[in-house]
């Protein structure tokens, strides 16, 4: 029982709960009285957590971001009441590509025709707007972030700790720069990473083209991608395909280049795939970088720009785009009878994740992170991480297990975290010293050496979040399940690398919010809803109430229903707590100790019990969604339905120390969930302190003064 309980200013005056008025009211509340506040001096525990810091660019906030960030969130108000001294900053992810695809779109800008010095003053505009949006949605929402704990990862600091990341990597010889086809975006002009890609399926065609062999056969092979025709260096079939067998070390002349080509065999091919013979081209796909493990090629012919056009090895197709070339080459070979047909072809191809643009490959220098090399070390790593749920333990492995490639790091782009280097005049490497950062080297000439002027992968600096808010190493990372692939993974590796250690001890991982029809939400389809319209209709609490809807990891929809259910439950312990104190009375006075004694009241205790322990054991395991139903139904069938009712007939001390007790602990378990109504009727019992910093109910010592 709490120490401060006032029977005498326990009173509810008003018969309704004015929704906006008052969570307005204890918004100002808890920021003038800093109830989150991370206390630097304290016994207590340290409870911390790794924030994902949202993108400022999101110019549409909707119920998908109240749902990520309100699920950790009911965590965090959990570990508060049972005795955690909680570290939960708040950072702003307004770094690199996703801010700078927002500032061109918004703008209309070509960054080829403005200056880095503009385009950088642009992206630092948008991401303030940005950051402020995200700051009063979360104020609005009640999302209890310690709000002098806040970063951003394009501030001097997070580019400092990003930049000595660099630098330690380089020196312990995990870090290289290299020359070789990398995958390319065309529209955003800059190399990406294979945590860039995704799949989507595209209709094209699948083009047959015949060919002469020396021996004067024709063979017809099938291929995607004829623009690619003059950079062909192989053609394979499968080993053991015998329609085939006695070509194999036989040439080919390519149409239209000319080119002698020699077949062979290769088990990568598929002998059921157009006609089982794949030719295999040095401007290719991730196809032929397999390939050519089996089959070196000296003299790599390169024919893509990084503007996503034709080169002048491309013969008559330069200064055509890809899409241009296909077009002219398949007539070309209709028009010289080596094209057999063209039929319609569904297929998987890789896509950059931040525009949709098909991915190239082009002949490029970039900086790498070394991972192939330590994959069994980051498995390692993701057994030793607790996992809530544990099946996305699986995602992880699947991924390390799937890499191809080692980390690609540099971005030719302008807005982002500068990579600390300089090169001499024989092109070799000098690193910036630490004293010098953070640092740009493109605006801070020395002399006779040459600036790199290409930026840092955003994940170079998120992965670091860890370190830039301090506490190393966290308790929690919550999460969505899609960026597992680069900020889970790229900070565990990061971790690995310079501590030799895991960044946190568990990893929470949530799902997507999506619209009532299941389909994404956005506001081109129509199926957005603004989080404030919501919240002024119905209230913080009832949003957040639908957010825990959700179960660990999984998508859910956002259904209006649902939000007018946890106004309903709202109302209902407004009016559920009126009742208790006209009941009480204005001379109440509790039990120093009380043990029931009556069997209602021994039945109505034990169930009491049992859903404490309950809705404990489901936070502990961030099972929030589970945690709430047991209160749900506490609340509504053993205490509104049954013991409200008995009590209409009861007046007696017993009966009222069980109301009495019963409602503070409701309070207390629905305090994580629906912290306005909860902080609202805690005050009316006439408590001081916020029950938000109260002790989570102890089924053991439930009716003891404490």
């Amino acid at each position: 029982m709490e120490k401060n309980y006032n029977s005498s200013k326990a009173k509810i005056t008003s018969s309704a709960y004015n929704i906006k008025k008052r969570e307005e009211y204890w918004r100002k509340y808890w920021q003038k009285n800093k109830v989150y506040k991370f206390k630097e001096k304290s016994d207590k525990p340290v409870f911390s957590v790794d924030t994902p810091p949202p993108y400022v660019s999101a110019s549409h906030l909707h119920a998908g971001h109240i749902m990520s960030y309100a699920q950790a969130e009911f965590v965090v108000r959990f570990k508060r009441m049972t005795g955690y001294n909680v570290f939960y900053p708040m950072g702003f992810d307004d770094n690199g590509l996703p801010t700078e695809r927002f500032v061109e779109k918004k703008y209309k800008i070509d960054k080829s025709k403005i200056t880095r010095k503009e385009f950088i003053k642009l992206c630092l505009k948008e991401t303030k707007i940005g950051a402020e949006n995200y700051k009063k949605l979360w104020n609005l929402l009640g999302i209890s972030v310690d709000w002098s704990q806040t970063y951003s990862t394009i501030n001097k600091h997070s580019q400092k700790v990003s930049q000595k990341s660099f630098i330690d990597l380089y020196k312990k010889g995990l870090i290289y720069r290299d020359e070789k086809p990398i995958m390319w975006c065309t529209t955003c002009q800059t190399a990406v990473s294979q945590a860039d890609l995704e799949d989507q399926e595209k209709e094209t065609n699948l083009v047959f083209i015949k060919v002469k062999t020396e021996l004067g056969d024709e063979l017809t092979f099938a291929t995607t991608r004829p623009e690619l025709l003059y950079s062909c260096v192989g053609i394979s079939v499968y080993p053991s395909d015998k329609r085939y067998k006695k070509y194999i070390g036989k040439k080919i002349i390519m149409p239209l280049s000319g080119t002698e080509i020699e077949i062979t065999t290769d088990k990568i091919v598929d002998p059921d795939f157009g006609t089982g013979i794949v030719y295999f081209c040095s401007s290719g796909d991730r196809q032929f970088l397999d390939w050519e493990k089996n089959h070196p090629i000296k003299n790599k012919i390169y024919l893509l720009n990084i503007n996503g056009k034709m080169n002048k090895l491309a013969g008559p197709y330069q200064g055509l785009t890809i899409l241009e070339a296909r077009k002219k080459i398949i007539k070309d070979l209709e028009k010289i009878s080596a094209l057999d047909k063209a039929e319609k072809l569904v297929h998987t191809v890789n896509i950059h994740e931040r525009c949709g643009t098909d991915i190239e490959y082009v002949n490029s220098k970039q900086w790498f992170v070394k991972l192939l090399e330590n994959k069994d070390d980051f498995i390692k790593r993701g057994n030793e991480l607790a996992w809530f749920p544990e099946f996305m333990r699986h995602r992880y492995m699947d991924w390390v297990n799937g890499l191809k490639w080692d980390w690609c790091i540099s971005r030719q782009r302008y807005y982002g975290v500068p990579i600390p280097v300089y090169y001499d005049k024989n092109g070799r490497v000098v690193l910036a010293k630490k004293s010098e950062l953070p640092i740009d080297p493109s605006e801070t000439p020395k002399k006779e050496l040459t600036p790199e002027t290409d930026v840092m992968d955003t994940w170079m600096t998120s992965s670091m979040t860890p370190e830039i808010i301090g506490l190393f190493p966290k308790t929690l990372r919550p999460q969505a399940f899609e960026i597992i692939r680069t900020w889970l993974f790229y900070t565990i590796a990061k971790a690995h690398y310079h501590h030799n250690k895991l960044p946190f001890q568990q990893v929470m991982i949530s799902g997507h919010g999506l619209a009532e029809d299941g389909k994404k939400l956005s506001k081109r389809l129509g199926n957005y809803k603004n989080p404030k319209d919501i919240i002024e209709k119905y209230g913080a609490d009832a949003l957040r109430y639908w957010a825990t809807g959700a179960r660990l990891g999984q998508n859910m929809r956002y259904s209006e229903k649902e939000v007018q259910k946890g106004k309903r439950t709202v109302i209902k312990i407004w009016n559920a707590s009126r009742f208790v104190l006209m009941n009480l009375g204005d001379g109440f006075k509790m039990y120093k100790r009380f043990k029931p004694q009556k069997s209602a009241d021994k039945e109505f205790y034990k169930n009491l019990q049992e859903t404490i322990q309950q809705a404990y054991d489901y936070f502990e395991k961030y099972e929030y969604f589970k945690a709430r139903n047991v209160i749900d139904k506490f609340f509504w069938n053993e205490f509104c339905s049954k013991y409200l009712e008995l009590s209409k007939k009861r007046q007696d001390s017993d009966n009222k120390n069980c109301l009495y007790f019963a409602l503070i602990n409701i309070l207390k378990l629905y305090a994580p969930i629906l912290p306005f109504i909860t902080e609202e009727i805690w005050h009316k019992l006439g408590y001081k302190n916020s029950i938000h910093l109260s002790q989570w109910p102890d089924v053991k010592n439930l009716w003891t003064k404490k």
